[in-house]
């Protein structure tokens, strides 16, 4: 037995929001219909997605977003539902909301789309819906999702779905080290590009060098590699590279102690300026780093726009990006913790970029106390275990270091590590 879903308008989107519910995170078989004589005769588990019900099917009642094909602004209407407020009410439903829209207006970040056609003002936490309802803090797509489970394992006892299991992946960043030339001209020459280039970060990490906040990165790499697989997590680090000649790039060392691990590529839009040409330079030091890497993953962490930073990536030949969520604030940025492929609203259709959603980083923890940062981890971390899904956290390396200036984060990270560890050795084995 499958799921036959039936709709008189089969639109992308409804197909899109469809397939993530029901295949990508309750894993489920899933056949689309427009032929309403098909739908009544057919034996399998039956919803229908409309105006109005064909019979006694799951009847879920519409709203106008799927329908959809342009972005345009209307008012938004919101209904309580449990502990905070959910768009598109509707009646005569079997739930008081469009579940299905409200997902795919939160997954697709629609409202983003419309907040960049009137500023070029970076989009915050504090300015999202999710923000304002009340729910940024939790997978709520996901949550709905095992509500819809419950709807159709009542109504057919007899469905069965494939299970899931929890999957806890840190990401780690940094900056590749510089060797310093040899020779007086050489010397001056790579410092006077280093002060005249605004997006080095060589000057600061030369001044956490002499003030004792630097990292050995050969050192501490190691040790979190260590301490990770001995709790069978496989992380993914994401570097960036200094904008300088390949030569002055150390990364001989560097290859040997990653070379079998996963690794992405760090900031690769990190302003409105860069063009696809300056992604591809960043992927091509990293192929010439890492020239096994197939499967390539980015990590933006300062302001992601869209849609051009996404389309940046898929022209750029990455195919998996880690940089949905907000650097600032803990929570999930499109509402869910299952991988999903991005949909550009542009074109209206499903891309090929697969988008993990992160929903802690150590930036957002800094400013609190280690008893506040074990809390919202602890939070987040079970809000994610009871759906099954995957616990993406973001950190700098020098953050998991034993310096005592990052020592409360270091904490935190092992907290996290203690509270949502991977206990299959399986799963160690899943590669991004």
């Amino acid at each position: 037995m499958h799921l036959i879903v039936f709709s008189a308008v089969l639109t992308p989107r409804i197909k899109y929001i469809f397939n993530f519910i029901f295949k990508d995170i309750l894993r489920a078989e899933v056949e689309f219909t427009g032929n309403s004589q098909h739908f009544l005769d057919s034996a399998h588990a039956k919803i229908s997605y409309g105006q109005a019900p064909l019979a006694d099917e799951l009847f879920f009642s519409s709203s106008h977003l799927l329908f959809s094909n342009k972005v345009e602004e209307f008012k938004m209407k919101t209904v309580q539902f449990g502990p905070y407020q959910v768009p598109f009410p509707v009646e005569n439903s079997l739930l008081p909301f469009d579940v299905f829209a409200a997902s795919f207006f939160i997954m697709s970040r629609y409202e983003e789309y419309l907040y960049q056609k009137k500023t070029t003002d970076d989009f915050g936490a504090n300015k999202s819906y999710q923000f304002k309802w009340k729910m940024l803090e939790r997978p709520v797509i996901d949550e709905w999702s095992l509500m819809l489970k419950n709807i159709i394992q009542t109504r057919y006892p007899q469905f069965k779905f494939f299970e899931k299991q929890f999957i806890q992946q840190p990401t780690i960043n940094f900056t590749v080290p510089v060797k310093i030339p040899r020779g007086f001209i050489n010397k001056t020459r790579f410092f006077i590009n280093s002060i005249s280039n605004k997006e080095n970060t060589y000057l600061s990490a030369g001044f956490d060098r002499l003030t004792g906040l630097d990292v050995n990165i050969k050192q501490v790499l190691p040790e979190i590699n260590m301490h990770l697989a001995s709790k069978y997590i496989s992380p993914v680090y994401f570097i960036s590279f200094p904008n300088i000649p390949d030569d002055y790039i150390g990364i001989s060392d560097l290859s040997k102690i990653l070379n079998k691990g996963t690794v992405g590529l760090l900031r690769p839009c990190s302003n409105d300026q860069q063009k696809v040409s300056n992604v591809k330079a960043g992927v091509s030091r990293l192929k010439k780093m890492l020239p096994e890497q197939i499967n390539l993953s980015s990590q933006q962490l300062e302001v992601l726009k869209f849609p051009i930073c996404y389309l940046n990536l898929l022209n750029s030949a990455v195919i998996s990006d880690y940089s949905m969520g907000y650097a600032e604030t803990p929570g999930f940025r499109a509402g869910t913790c299952t991988p999903f492929s991005w949909y550009d609203l542009q074109l209206e259709k499903v891309t090929a970029l697969n988008v993990k959603s992160y929903c802690i980083t150590d930036t957002a923890l800094d400013q609190l106390n280690t008893d506040e940062i074990k809390e919202i981890i602890g939070n987040l971390a079970e809000s994610v275990k009871l759906v099954k899904g995957t616990l993406l956290s973001s950190w700098k390396l020098r953050s998991l270091s034993n310096h005592l200036k990052y020592q409360k984060l270091n904490k935190g990270f092992k907290y996290l590590l203690e509270f949502a560890g991977n206990q299959a050795p399986a799963l160690f084995q899943q590669k991004s």
